[in-house]
């Protein structure tokens, strides 16, 4: 967009330039009753007729007034045509929804349209008189032809110079799809202003009336087969990316592609993530603008509440405005950056909407038809995407996780133990595991419920002592198994020995299931075994049986709540004496 210096240099120019323009062209070309002339009314409403059929080609819109163009200038002259072209420029941008942040283009592009109006002219003046006329017409389609290619040319030239200098923006290649295809009317224009024009000297005004019937029928043809192609297109992109999506089994990936691929496909200059917390708020999460991520942890704090998205949250269909009025009443203090238009997208688990994605942009009917009548196929995807990636995070998890505890199953224990041995081949990694005492007994009197409410407890206990890269997991039944990295075998039977005196010491509550449900308080012991690789043994496969047997040899047989460990085979459970030693192994 334009700053405001250059917006008001533009409409300064264009109050001078227009009127003056017109002026001067007036008194050298405008035929005498021009104004008193139905015919060229007629041309007027023509022309205004087409301009409703614009045609949107790779985001460029185009309108087909050249044949109307062409018969208006060899009809009545160079201001003639200017007037046509004007009315037809507005109404197109009319149709366009320009808003009144970018109004400067209705005198920017009408001011550009008359002087490629004179300039095209002029040449047509300079060439007809000297170039052969051929096939005997009463106008020589050579200078039409020349005539034509200079006005394609001359206006693609000057929105180039205007965006690049001008407006200071990417314009792409002056010789792109959009000119080959203006420079291709030439073989429909020329013959359709050809036909108008004999129809009006045969017919006078009802042979221009007769021959608009097939130019507003081509315009017509030709905005359905670029609205058809259009949509072709962002289908091919769209089965691209959601090729992409599905490859993907992250939901924050999912989420994170999704949003960084849509202006490839979409405009949007803002792209709000929304989520919707337990409390049922409705907080940003992620904010994209004009390409760049804002980061979740700027934005958390910011939050949509029940008055502000409930209607889309309880409706759950995508949602579009296409200027702020609709929007403002509800939204108005939720939104960081200028917008007119407004996408509202909801995101689905199960049936239910668990967020929101919030499009907007500042340029009123930022989303055609034809991007409507697609956009509903992609949030499909995404919404497949994103429950088949829950699906897969939950496979995960209950594949990972022990269900009673919360901790890690000793399958993604083996896992987190060999990942870190791979990646650091020369670090000690030692083992620890408990095994707790009698833990029947506790079963036997309160119920199976019990001893699962003691074991849920001594989960917790034992979390308090993880630290980073350490892990602790279920290891079956009552017993859990710790992995330490980096540690001699003197500090890791020092720990072993605190958390054996942890939980000897505490206290823990239950109830009696066999009884009424009782409040119970049980105490508890643990023995444990310790192994350390590479000291105590040559390989991560022996260090887990190394650690089991030393629990079940040296202490549990050994009258239990112990801490022991193996040294060169033999069994050492007096734990006093190894940590007292300057012995480490």
């Amino acid at each position: 967009m334009l700053s405001i210096k250059r917006q008001f240099i533009t409409w300064l120019m264009g109050l001078i330039m227009i009127p003056l323009l017109f002026i001067v062209v007036f008194n050298l070309t405008a035929p005498i009753g021009l104004f008193t002339n139905i015919s060229f009314y007629v041309f007027v409403l023509l022309g205004i007729i087409v301009a409703l059929f614009p045609i949107e080609i790779k985001g460029a819109t185009l309108f087909l007034i050249t044949s109307v163009s062409i018969a208006v200038f060899l009809s009545y002259g160079l201001f003639a045509e200017m007037v046509v072209t004007t009315l037809a420029t507005t109404m197109v941008m009319k149709r366009m929804g320009i808003t009144m942040e970018e109004s400067y283009r209705y005198p920017m592009n009408i001011l550009l349209f008359q002087i490629v109006s004179i300039l095209s002219a002029e040449v047509y003046y300079l060439l007809d008189p000297v170039l052969p006329s051929t096939f005997n017409f009463p106008y020589n389609l050579l200078s039409i032809t020349i005539y034509l290619i200079t006005s394609i040319t001359l206006n693609r030239l000057l929105l180039y110079v205007l965006a690049t200098h001008w407006q200071h923006k990417a314009y792409g290649n002056i010789i792109n799809y959009e000119y080959i295809f203006s420079l291709l009317s030439a073989f429909y224009a020329i013959p359709i202003a050809l036909t108008i024009l004999y129809l009006r000297n045969v017919y006078s005004t009802i042979g221009i009336i007769v021959a608009a019937f097939p130019l507003v029928a081509i315009s017509i043809i030709f905005k359905q087969y670029f609205f058809s192609d259009s949509q072709n297109r962002y289908l091919g992109k769209i089965n691209t990316l959601a090729i992409k999506l599905n490859e993907k089994h992250s939901v924050n990936e999912i989420i994170k592609f999704y949003l960084n691929s849509w202006n490839n496909i979409f405009p949007a200059d803002t792209i709000y993530y929304c989520t919707i917390t337990e409390d049922k708020k409705i907080v940003k999460s992620f904010v994209y603008h004009k390409g760049h991520t804002v980061e979740s942890e700027n934005c958390s704090a910011t939050v949509f509440f029940h008055t502000a998205l409930e209607e889309y949250w309880f409706q759950s269909d995508i949602i579009v405005y296409q200027n702020s009025k609709e929007w403002t009443e509800h939204l108005h203090s939720e939104i960081d950056y200028p917008a007119e238009s407004m996408l509202i997208l909801p995101i689905k688990r199960a049936g239910s909407v668990v967020g929101f994605i919030v499009m907007t942009d500042p340029k009123r009917k930022a989303f055609s038809k034809n991007m409507l009548s697609v956009i509903p196929v992609l949030h499909n995807y995404l919404n497949i995407a994103l429950e088949n990636a829950y699906n897969y995070e939950e496979l995960q998890i209950n594949s990972r996780t022990d269900h009673l505890t919360g901790l890690s199953n000793l399958r993604a224990f083996e896992q987190h133990l060999n990942k870190y041995n791979q990646t650091n081949p020369n670090d000690k990694i030692s083992i620890i595991i408990i095994d707790l005492d009698y833990f029947k007994d506790v079963n036997d009197s309160f119920g199976h419920q019990a001893g699962n409410e003691l074991l849920k407890q001594i989960a917790i206990l034992l979390s308090t002592f993880v630290y980073e890269q350490e892990k602790l997991a279920r290891y079956g039944g009552e017993e859990f198994i710790f992995f330490i990295p980096n540690k001699t075998i003197k500090e890791i039977i020092e720990l072993a020995e605190n958390v054996r005196k942890k939980i000897e010491e505490t206290m823990f509550n239950t109830h009696n299931y066999l009884d009424g449900r009782e409040l119970v308080t049980v105490s508890i012991t643990a023995s444990i075994g310790v192994a350390t690789y590479p000291d105590q043994c040559s390989s991560i496969k022996e260090l887990m049986m190394l650690a089991d047997r030393a629990m079940y040899v040296g202490s549990k047989q050994k009258g239990r709540n112990k801490v022991a460990t193996i040294n060169e085979g033999a069994i050492i459970n007096e734990t006093e004496a190894v940590l007292e030693s300057d012995q480490t192994y």
